[in-house]
């Protein structure tokens, strides 16, 4: 269980809340939060208006939240207030498709 599973998560995932909705073909899209019971289920609605209901009580993970829009093409990671696995891949690639800009920084090596 994450850390932010562990919390009291219902501040967070407010409806209207974008997060990030685990996919088969594209792996992650956007997604905004309809309802959300804390520890029993959270429903989510993607762009296209499908929406996915999420049992939290088998062992699902809550749905990681989205950056705010003006951090999307940011070019240093460590700016972005959540740094998970689908807001790098889908700032990488909003980054390459929309500026063909591939380079990015996310912080200082250790060894400097």
């Amino acid at each position: 269980m994450s850390r932010l599973e562990t919390m009291d998560t219902s501040a967070l995932y407010t409806k209207g809340t974008r997060v990030w909705i685990s996919d088969r073909d594209e792996v992650w899209k956007d997604g905004v939060v309809v309802s959300y019971t804390p520890r029993e289920n959270i429903l989510v609605s993607d762009a296209a208006g499908t929406e996915t209901l999420i049992a939290l009580k088998d062992g699902s993970k809550i749905p990681p939240l989205r950056n705010p829009e003006i951090l999307t093409m940011e070019n240093n990671l460590t700016t972005m207030s959540y740094l998970h696995e689908p807001a790098v891949l889908h700032s990488l690639s909003q980054r390459f498709t929309l500026s063909n800009n591939i380079y990015t920084y996310c912080g200082k090596p250790d060894n400097i």
